[in-house]
């Protein structure tokens, strides 16, 4: 009987439920979902428990509810022209801010795949990122459903961790662990595949989990003494400094060094500004004499990859200490003489107060002096170079003297974002950086069309602060529709187009086939590229003469809205050195 009745007791209650009326009906319907929420919800209360108050997305199947629930929950949603510009706004949105504030999302198949440049960058320039991309239900998968693509192979090698969110109840622990992974040790990429049926199901939000952060590792105090001694005993010290050090802002820290050393230091293209370029111990454009000068060189928050030559360029005899929080960075490409993993804040004041503890009279030898002097001569050799250029009165205007009138237009605050070939080389020579992250360039791995959203994530982040971007003709073509994005959200960055009318102007015409009739690296002459920003409703400038530069930056600057300034230089520029 009881077997009976245990069958016939699912059967009795549907007959019941048939009985009930529309509005009990409805009533008994929100007490069960009480206390549930449905999935694209739970991504935005969690989301913004996670201190994420910006989403840099495209509207689209299925993310088109995910992005209203995140303005149900105060997140500010920004409509982008295309995924890959998401994800760089995202990316500049976190690094000029100093943690992870913002995400990207995207929905099916292709809109994923646009995010796959962003994503590498996220990697190779170890920026903090959460992607969330959409996918059709998994139980569907090779059934050739629209737009069906398992993302997760793709994005594997380029990420921290990649994973798919299979229940509705995983989705906090998941947005959770995401950013933690994220944003711990060295920063770097997440992407988390959300399908169809994770976000149309319901379920509780847990409570926030009471995680702690990962501590850092512990600093070996014996290499700390070591790394001590060798810098106090050294002639000729140098400092190799990268935009690394942006997660653990020592720079109290790395001045109090440099001063007690009297140690000359050249900074990475993104790691300049931690300490200003115009300090006088600052050699930046002399890397290579630094490097080769050098008895004792010290790299903090930088990699010895391309950028510093891969260790090529140091001395045969000179020590070599290097500071990282990746294990796995120590010994890249040359081997140090004292490899400190760590928190580079926590291991400078470590070896901060063994140097002041062994060396308490602050004795500068004058080896040291006659280091810094040598230095010093070279740089006004340097300087007296970049002068003769930047001065140029030549039609079509050089770079060198574009930029020099950029330059003398820009606040100290001002925040630069630079993408391009020749452009983004002048750049590095003539435009000083004096704060921290207020330069932003295409990365370690040179990625073209970076300057224009990287401005508008960075501007967007801090309101305050001018930000202009510098791109080369050819750079500018990737996301030149963006502009139409910053009018629309009232987004008043400056964007220069540096236009040498070609990819690096004429040169990679002539090196391709000179004779050849049909302009593969050259594009059609005088394109009038601020014309655009006309069609969008923003401010709008033409130039061709230096001193029409800074009045049209003025201008614009003035008009409060989006300008584009297009600015017609020398296209027969030779390739010049990108670490200035």
């Amino acid at each position: 009987m009881k077997d009976a009745a245990r069958k016939t007791a699912p059967s009795d209650f549907a007959n019941k439920l048939a009985t009930l009326s529309p509005a009990k009906r409805a009533l008994l319907d929100k007490l069960s979902a009480k206390g549930k929420h449905g999935g694209n919800t739970l991504i935005a209360k969690t989301l913004r428990r996670l201190g994420i108050s910006h989403a840099y997305c495209l509207a689209g199947t299925p993310i088109h509810k995910t992005m209203g629930a995140c303005i149900k929950e105060g997140i500010r949603v920004l409509g982008v022209r295309h995924q890959q510009a998401a994800v760089m706004m995202s990316l500049a949105h976190n690094y000029t801010t100093g943690k992870m504030t913002s995400i990207a999302m995207a929905s099916f198949g292709p809109a994923v795949t646009n995010m796959v440049t962003g994503v590498l960058n996220a990697r190779d320039d170890c920026w903090p990122l959460i992607v969330i991309g959409g996918r059709q239900p998994i139980d569907t998968q090779h059934m050739g459903c629209f737009q069906d693509l398992d993302a997760i192979p793709i994005f594997s090698p380029i990420t921290k961790w990649t994973a798919a969110v299979r229940k509705t109840e995983d989705i906090p622990e998941y947005l959770e662990r995401a950013y933690h992974i994220a944003t711990e040790g060295r920063p770097g990429p997440v992407y988390l595949d959300i399908p169809v049926e994770s976000l149309e199901r319901s379920a509780t939000l847990p409570p926030s989990p009471a995680r702690e952060t990962a501590p850092p590792p512990t600093v070996d105090t014996q290499k700390i003494k070591l790394a001590a001694d060798l810098l106090s005993k050294a002639m000729r010290p140098a400092l190799l400094l990268g935009k690394g050090i942006r997660w653990s802002m020592p720079t109290e820290e790395l001045s109090r060094l440099i001063g007690k050393l009297n140690m000359p230091f050249s900074a990475s293209p993104m790691g300049r500004g931690y300490l200003p370029d115009d300090h006088p111990l600052c050699f930046n454009g002399l890397s290579t004499d630094l490097q080769g000068g050098a008895d004792t060189v010290i790299m903090v928050g930088a990699r010895m990859n391309w950028t510093f030559r891969f260790g090529s360029e140091l001395a045969k005899d000179a020590k070599f200490i290097q500071i990282d929080i990746c294990p796995d960075e120590i010994g890249r490409n040359i081997t140090p003489d004292i490899g400190i993993v760590g928190d580079i804040k926590t291991v400078l004041q470590a070896l901060l107060a063994e140097i002041e503890h062994s060396n308490p009279a602050d004795a500068i030898t004058k080896d040291r002096c006659s280091w810094v002097e040598h230095m010093d001569a070279r740089r006004k050799e340097r300087n007296s170079q970049m002068q003769a250029l930047s001065n140029s009165d030549n039609i079509p205007i050089s770079p060198h003297r574009m930029c020099r009138e950029i330059r003398d237009f820009l606040p100290r605050n001002a925040i630069v974002t630079v993408d391009g070939s020749t452009i983004m080389a002048a750049v590095q020579q003539v435009i000083p950086s004096y704060l921290p992250a207020s330069r932003l360039t295409a990365g370690v791995n040179g990625c073209m069309g970076t300057a224009v959203p990287y401005a508008i994530g960075a501007k967007i982040a801090n309101p305050e602060r001018p930000v202009i971007a510098i791109s080369g003709d050819s750079g500018f073509g990737f996301n030149a529709m963006e502009m139409e994005m910053a009018v629309r959200h009232r987004v008043p960055v400056i964007f220069i187009v540096a236009n040498n009318g070609g990819i690096v102007g004429s040169v990679f015409q002539n090196i391709v086939a000179p004779d050849y009739t049909e302009r593969t690296a050259l594009f059609e002459p005088g394109i009038r590229y601020e014309k655009i920003m006309e069609a969008f409703g923003g401010h709008y400038e033409s130039v061709s003469r230096a001193e029409e530069i800074g009045p049209a930056l003025a201008r614009s600057a003035n008009s409060g809205l989006p300008a584009c300034v297009n600015i017609f230089i020398d296209p027969d520029v030779p390739p010049l050195d990108h670490m200035g």
